[in-house]
């Protein structure tokens, strides 16, 4: 299969900008064990060891027993499962004063030649904010065994037409003009109890979706009306300011392109929530001032901060593994044997499993390197104020600290909507979005470089669905 980037890379763009504190009492936590169900459903479950499938006897003793996994996408019940009856109806009134973007429009259906694949939402990531016991979904959609099928030759055959991205759940989407709509992208986890979690879109993932490589002449995908201008050969700084290598003088490791929306009035999209979801989203945007993705191997707007964590959340010891000739420390109990095995043995799907931790918590995998901290320790540091302390990737003897607030990304440009139990049309101008006020205050919000949509759950449960998610004009 071809090579992904990192989901929660991605996440950690935005994580931020859903930052808030929660409190547990000594006699009152709010949190209560979760059923032997869900963990099977959802495996990847903040502080939690997956179940294994027991009866299964590895002829290779250097390989463990696999992981008891879903086969397709699950969405377990949340609060008091109560279930959701479905919208009862659906507001089409206001939807004829919009025109949308015909390059980038998010319907997450399936291809209409291919009846047998499911939908999807390419280049789409979940995250969360790791309260322990918590979970989110769905997971990637490469991830589960009934939608990826691999022979005995090695050969992969999908159920979708895309490298990677969210699995879509099949529900029934708003429609203004009788049209099908199967499929949406839904966002179900909890009990978040620091900030939150959510689902996120670096808009040039997967690269070349939408737009040519502005760093890359030979790219030729459609060129649309918000792709910018490409950079020619030898410039040393792009239209936006951004350097066109990064500072080590190489060509950059990951995408460092965006969307230039400035013909556009704004972000259109239809939303609801379930029964026990939260009533309130957040949608953010990421630009070249807030935007850590951006920011990767050059620091120019604001400065890239990575959190790690050398001990490991469900207090599993830190062990060793063998991958690709190296060693990797990982959170599972080698007393139980090697490694266990997670269907297709996809670098994503490990980390979330088993996640990294004690020597390798700063490093990523091969397919998504980040040369601005692989190669750092995991270090304890406690800001001189004293408002905030934790572990990042930084060498204390050669690095300066991690950057303060004041200096840091991921403060997007943040706008909240209110959710029902119908599909709503929203139409947010860019004129309803601000900063929240814990990263480095940007000068204005630049439309010619938006590189990242986020929609986020604050703390509690999280039901939310999506569809149709677009660029707007108001028609003339």
């Amino acid at each position: 299969m071809p090579p992904r980037p990192q989901r929660h890379v991605a996440a950690a763009l935005v994580a931020a900008a859903l930052a808030l504190t929660a409190c547990d009492g000594p006699g009152n936590s709010g949190r209560s064990p979760l059923e032997a169900n869900v963990v099977e459903l959802v495996p990847w479950q903040n502080g939690v060891l997956p179940h294994l499938d027991e009866t299964a006897v590895p002829v290779d003793p250097s390989v463990g027993k696999p992981v008891i996994f879903p086969s397709l996408p699950q969405f377990p019940p949340i609060g008091l499962g109560l279930p959701d009856p479905g919208p009862s109806r659906t507001d089409c009134s206001t939807v004829d004063q919009y025109e949308f973007s015909k390059g980038w429009f998010d319907s997450f259906e399936p291809p209409a030649d291919q009846a047998d694949y499911v939908g999807v939402a390419p280049g789409w990531a979940s995250y969360d904010d790791l309260t322990k016991d918590s979970w989110h979904s769905p997971g990637d959609v490469t991830w589960y065994p009934g939608l990826s099928q691999q022979s005995a030759s090695g050969t992969v055959t999908h159920a979708f037409n895309v490298a990677w991205g969210l699995a879509a759940d099949r529900f029934p989407g708003p429609s203004c003009d009788g049209t099908p709509n199967d499929w949406v992208l839904h966002f179900k986890g909890g009990l978040f109890r620091k900030w939150g979690g959510g689902i996120s879109h670096a808009f040039t993932d997967p690269p070349g979706l939408y737009c040519p490589s502005s760093f890359s002449a030979s790219s030729t995908p459609p060129h649309n009306d918000f792709c910018p201008p490409m950079t020619a050969d030898g410039t040393i700084v792009d239209g936006s300011g951004l350097p066109a290598m990064g500072t080590s003088g190489m060509p950059y490791l990951q995408s460092h392109d965006y969307f230039d929306v400035s013909s556009y009035d704004g972000l259109a999209f239809w939303a609801r929530r379930g029964p026990e979801g939260s009533a309130q989203a957040l949608v953010i945007l990421t630009d070249k001032y807030t935007s850590s993705r951006l920011a990767r191997e050059n620091n120019t707007f604001c400065h890239r901060v990575r959190e790690c964590h050398t001990r490991c959340l469900s207090g599993a010891p830190c062990s060793p593994n063998t991958e690709n000739g190296a060693t990797v420390y990982r959170c599972f109990d080698p007393a139980q044997g090697a490694l266990p095995q997670v269907p297709f043995n996809i670098d994503t799907e490990i980390d979330q499993i088993y996640p990294r931790c004690g020597a390798s918590a700063c490093t990523s995998p091969p397919s998504y390197l980040d040369r601005d901290f692989d190669d750092k320790p995991c270090t304890a540091y406690t800001y001189p104020s004293a408002d905030e302390a934790g572990e990042f990737c930084f060498d204390p003897k050669t690095d300066p600290p991690p950057a303060g607030r004041d200096e840091r990304c991921q403060d997007g440009w943040q706008s909240v909507i209110q959710l029902s139990s119908d599909w709503q049309f929203y139409a947010l101008p860019w004129s309803s979005f601000g900063q929240v006020g814990f990263g480095k205050k940007a000068p204005r919000m630049d439309l010619k470089t938006i590189d990242t949509l986020a929609f986020g759950a604050s703390m509690g449960w999280a039901d939310a669905y999506f569809d149709n998610v677009t660029l707007y004009r108001r028609k003339k």
